[in-house]
């Protein structure tokens, strides 16, 4: 009967090789009981009410800190692109972000539309379960971003007063994906802020001192709290030449709720012009407090409407 034995021991090592070669993935294998398990769920509550939506806990571009104005409005019509990479511990991110302006009634009235049309990342599974991602968009790795609109208007101009002074009115419209990814929130969501500029130097090489200050506002839907409420805050200058700039920035927000909704940035911000109509920008940009993120980026303004 040794051939029965035999026969035994090479099924024996057909499954034991079987179960060696898929256990490991078994075991990593993300379904309903894995997210339950890891968000303690109640058996009842809505898969997006366990994840957090605080920048801390969210994609880069889905509560970004507002830029810093300069207190004027720009007296353009043009359209911006740019690609944008994002770094952090188990998260690395690219987008395409797409800014068209257009001047209404030069230095009263502007508008400005912002979008992120697509967005590529790589997430670690540590990051994932951090985040509270739900089970069905675990391996998902494209998103897109929510809609901005800005209303600029101008109210002080430095050529009668001490300094520029402009309001933004902003406005995101809820068209973004995948926010069972924890990369967006598909909500509401507004900031009011007044940006000031003051010339320093004036002349061939120009230094201003710009500023902004307002409040955030966005909607989370969850639990006794509909909304975020922040204070908005910036500061820095800008170094201008006859064809390019250079401008250090600080910018940040600060939620009431302390949930990781405290995300403070350090940028530089570089500009050369080409010619009259075409211009190319990039900046880097180094996070702090609740955002995880090291930034970089690269783009282009073709300005409609320019003229020497």
């Amino acid at each position: 009967m040794a051939w029965k034995s035999d026969q035994l021991n090479w099924k024996a090592f057909l499954l034991s090789g079987f179960f060696s070669f898929t256990l490991p993935f078994l075991g990593f294998a993300q379904d309903h009981y894995w997210w339950a398990n890891n968000v303690g769920w109640d058996g009842q509550r809505f898969w997006g009410d366990y994840i957090i939506r605080a920048p801390r806990f969210l994609g880069p571009n889905a509560l970004p800190i507002p830029r810093l104005g300069n207190g004027r409005i720009p007296n353009e019509r043009s359209f911006a692109f740019s690609g944008n990479s994002h770094f952090a511990t188990g998260d690395l991110t690219h987008n395409l972000a797409l800014t068209g302006t257009y001047n209404l009634v030069p230095d009263v009235i502007s508008f400005e539309l912002y979008w992120v049309p697509v967005e590529h990342f790589t997430l670690s599974h540590d990051i994932k379960t951090e985040r509270k991602t739900f089970h069905v968009f675990y391996n998902r790795r494209w998103a897109s971003g929510d809609v901005y609109l800005h209303t600029l208007i101008q109210i002080l101009k430095a050529e009668k007063h001490p300094l520029d002074l402009a309001l933004r009115i902003g406005y995101r419209f809820p068209s973004s994906t995948m926010v069972g990814m924890a990369r967006f929130t598909d909500a509401a969501g507004y900031y009011l802020d007044v940006s000031f500029g003051k010339k320093l130097i004036d002349g061939s090489l120009k230094l201003s001192l710009n500023g902004m200050g307002g409040i955030f506002v966005w909607q989370i839907n969850q639990n006794a709290q509909n909304q975020n409420d922040a204070p908005l805050f910036g500061l820095g200058l800008n170094l201008e030449g006859k064809k390019w700039a250079l401008s250090p920035v600080f910018r940040g927000y600060t939620g009431y709720l302390n949930n990781g909704d405290r995300p403070l940035a350090l940028r530089l911000n570089g500009q050369i012009d080409l010619s009259y109509k075409w211009q190319l920008f990039g900046g880097v940009q180094k996070g702090f407090g609740d955002l995880l993120y090291n930034s970089v980026e690269l783009g282009s303004k073709i300005r409609i409407n320019a003229a020497p």
